[in-house]
C-alpha cells in the first residue's frame, strides 16, 4: 500500500530543496545571482503571494511493502500551495502557507475494492503553516506552527530557528529545534479495519554555519540531530511471511546529519552549487548526497535558469529483507525506502519577473516552473513538476 503521507513529504522535499536553492546564499555576490531586483523589491513590498502547483507522476512494481503484494508503487499527487508573507515593517513579518494535497494510486484502488477504507482510490491531506520573524540588531527569531490532516495521519507541529550574524553579515550562525506530536490510524489486515490512532512524536535540533569567503566564494555546514519515538511503522505496511501481515519495527529512531554546501561565483551572471550530506541512523541505514548545480541569471537579474543533478545512495535498515517466509522476526520490514538502494535525479528551474509585469493589477508579478526526473535503483521513478505565479504588493 502506497504511504500518501511519506510520497507527500517526499514531493515537498524534493521541491522545497529546488525552491530553497535559488534564494539560500543571500549573500552580496549571490544577491546578484538570484534574482537580486526581485529580492530586493520584495524587502520593500507589505504583502506577497505565491500560487504554487506541484505534480508528481511516480511509477515502480519494487514496493515489497504494498498491501496486496503486488509491489505497485504507481502514483500520482496533486498539490496547490498559497504561501502569503506580510511584512509589518522592515523587521517584523508574518508568513504562512495552506496546502492541499490530493492523491491517487493503483495500490490505493486495490486497498479501497478490498476494505471500502476510502473513496476511489482518491485520498486528501489538509495542511497550515504559519510563522513570525523577528529582527533584534544581529539575531533574527523565527517561531513557526503547522498542522495537516488526512485519512490515518494527522500532525501537529512548532519550532524556533534563530540565527546571529557576525562580521558585517559575512557570517551567520544559525539554529534550530522542532517538535512533532503525530497520531497514526494502522490498517490491521488481519481484522479489516483501522486499530485506534497511535501517538508518534519527533524532535529535533540543527545548527549550521554560513562564512562569506570573499566576493566570489561562499560555504555552509551543517549538523542535525532527530529523535523519533512511538508508531514508527507505515499505517498500511506489510510484509511476507507467506501471508501478508503488518510490518513491526521499533517505537525509537535516532537519526545524524552532516552537511556542507559551497557557492562559487565564475562570473556575475554565473554561479556554481556543490552540496553534499552525510546521515546515518540507529536502524543501521548510512547515506550519501552529492547535489552540484548551475545558476545563471540573465535579463538584468530578473530572470533565472539553474541545472542541478543530486546522487543518493543507502545501506539498508537492520530490519530490512525482502521477505520473511523462513520466519517471523522481532522486526521486520519490506518497506523499499529501507531497503539499499541509489537515486538519481536531475532537473532544471527557471524564474522571470518580466519587466511589463511590473505594476500590474497594483503589483509586481513573478512566474516560474521546476521539472525533475527522479530514478531509483530498487524499481522506483518519479517526474516531477512544479508552476508558481507570484505577486509583491
Amino acid at each position: 500500500m502506497v504511504n500518501s503521507t511519506r510520497y507527500a513529504k517526499a514531493l515537498r522535499a524534493a521541491l522545497t530543496r529546488a525552491r530553497e536553492a535559488a534564494v539560500a546564499a543571500i549573500k552580496k555576490i549571490v544577491l546578484s545571482l538570484f534574482l537580486a531586483a526581485a529580492l530586493e523589491a520584495s524587502a520593500l513590498a507589505a504583502t506577497s503571494l505565491d500560487l504554487v502547483f506541484n505534480y508528481l507522476s511516480q511509477g515502480g512494481k519494487g514496493g515489497k511493502q504494498v498491501y496486496d503484494g503486488n509491489g505497485d508503487q504507481d502514483l500520482t499527487i496533486y498539490e496547490p500551495v498559497l504561501y502569503v508573507n506580510h511584512e509589518i515593517d522592515s523587521k517584523t513579518a508574518v508568513f504562512g502557507s495552506v496546502v492541499y494535497d490530493l492523491l491517487s494510486s493503483a495500490s490505493n484502488t486495490a486497498f479501497d475494492t478490498g476494505t471500502g477504507a476510502s473513496k476511489g482510490g482518491w485520498q486528501d491531506r489538509k495542511a497550515v503553516n504559519a510563522g513570525y520573524s523577528k529582527r533584534a540588531g544581529d539575531w533574527i527569531y523565527t517561531p513557526t506552527l503547522g498542522f495537516s490532516t488526512e485519512l490515518s495521519y494527522k500532525s501537529l507541529s512548532g519550532g524556533l530557528n534563530v540565527q546571529r550574524f557576525f562580521a558585517e553579515e559575512n557570517f551567520v550562525l544559525s539554529a534550530g529545534i522542532f517538535h512533532y506530536a503525530d497520531q497514526a490510524k494502522p490498517w490491521d489486515i488481519s481484522a479489516g479495519a483501522f486499530r485506534k490512532w497511535q501517538d508518534k512524536t519527533t524532535d529535533s535540533a540543527n545548527l549550521s554555519v554560513t562564512q562569506l569567503l570573499s566576493e566570489r566564494d561562499m560555504v555552509l555546514a551543517g549538523v542535525s540531530y532527530t529523535a523519533q519515538n512511538g508508531y514508527l511503522e507505515g499505517t498500511r505496511n506489510t510484509v511476507d511471511t507467506g501471508t501478508r501481515v503488518e510490518e513491526v519495527l521499533p517505537g525509537y529512531r535516532e537519526k545524524y546529519t552532516l552537511s556542507g554546501r559551497y557557492v562559487r561565483s565564475l562570473r556575475e551572471n554565473l554561479a556554481l552549487h556543490l552540496d553534499y550530506r552525510y546521515y546515518t541512523d540507529s536502524w543501521d541505514i548510512k547515506s550519501h548526497t552529492l547535489e552540484p548545480a548551475l545558476a545563471v541569471s540573465f535579463a538584468e537579474d530578473k530572470g533565472l535558469y539553474r541545472v542541478f543533478y543530486r546522487f543518493y545512495s543507502q545501506s539498508e535498515a537492520e530490519y530490512y529483507q525482502d521477505s520473511f517466509l523462513s520466519g517471523a522476526r522481532t522486526y521486520m520490514t519490506s518497506d523499499s525506502d529501507l531497503d539499499k538502494f541509489s537515486a538519481n535525479e536531475i532537473g532544471v528551474q527557471f524564474t522571470y519577473a518580466p519587466e511589463r509585469w511590473e505594476g500590474m493589477m497594483g503589483g509586481d508579478w513573478t512566474w516560474g516552473g521546476t521539472a525533475l526526473y527522479y530514478d531509483r535503483s530498487n524499481d522506483l521513478d518519479a517526474v516531477i513538476m512544479q508552476l508558481s505565479l507570484g505577486v509583491k504588493f
